[in-house]
């Protein structure tokens, strides 16, 4: 574990939606009141059904968060990187937490105590106006992953995926995936039986996975597949 900020530390959670248009003071009201840690893949950082102690930030790595779907299954809600905060509804709320969030990298997380966080809300309600512009963010993010889980096919999920890991750029692009394919699987609703498939169904149109990399021959064919399905 680490209890000290470090400038860069700063840095992302100033540049986070959940704290980016906060005053000066108040950002320094909340690093007052929160730590950083550090975890390694495969760490908890907290539990589904555990008192909501902590609002997190992610400084750096990814986490995932899951949801329990049976006795030896979990759901995968969603993964989150750098600048990125969870679980700040559930520690606002001052019940439990709803969701399993995992390291799935070596991680960097800012932690904020619940129950000062629920104090300062009350004493600055800039902080309070903050908490909801990044609901609204989130909520937009899942309601985006649940249309196109509804909408459209595993191959146009799996190629909207790389297109946006791959940027805006036209032509021949590279990039590295950012974490194991069966994560990735897992995050698009795809088995890993299904996934390997799908892929194969991509390299037809100039899609090579090797390892953690990926390069695609020509982003504009694999833009048709996802707008075939939107339109």
């Amino acid at each position: 574990m680490a209890f000290e900020w470090t400038r860069r530390d700063v840095d992302q959670i100033a540049r986070s939606v959940l704290f980016t248009n906060l005053d000066e003071d108040s950002l320094d009201s909340i690093l007052a009141e929160g730590a950083p840690a550090d975890y390694s893949r495969g760490d908890l950082i907290c539990r589904q059904g555990e008192p909501a102690e902590f609002c997190h930030l992610v400084l750096n790595g990814t986490v995932k968060l899951s949801r329990n779907a049976g006795p030896d299954s979990a759901a995968v809600i969603s993964i989150h990187g750098p600048t990125q905060s969870f679980m700040e509804g559930d520690s606002f709320s001052g019940g439990s937490y709803s969701t399993t969030a995992e390291a799935i990298t070596n991680c960097r997380i800012a932690r904020f105590d619940a129950s000062k966080w629920r104090l300062l809300i009350g004493q600055q309600p800039s902080i309070a106006l903050a908490m909801l512009g990044s609901a609204s963010v989130h909520l937009r993010i899942l309601l985006g992953q649940v249309e196109k889980l509804k909408t459209m096919t595993a191959s146009a999920r799996l190629a909207d995926f790389i297109l946006n890991l791959v940027g805006p750029g036209a032509g021949a692009r590279i990039a590295t995936l950012p974490y194991e394919k069966q994560m990735i699987a897992a995050q698009l609703g795809i088995t890993p039986e299904s996934f390997s498939r799908t892929l194969g169904q991509l390299r037809s149109c100039g899609v090579t996975v090797t390892k953690n990399h990926v390069e695609v021959a020509d982003t504009a064919l694999l833009r048709r597949i996802v707008s075939r399905d939107e339109a």
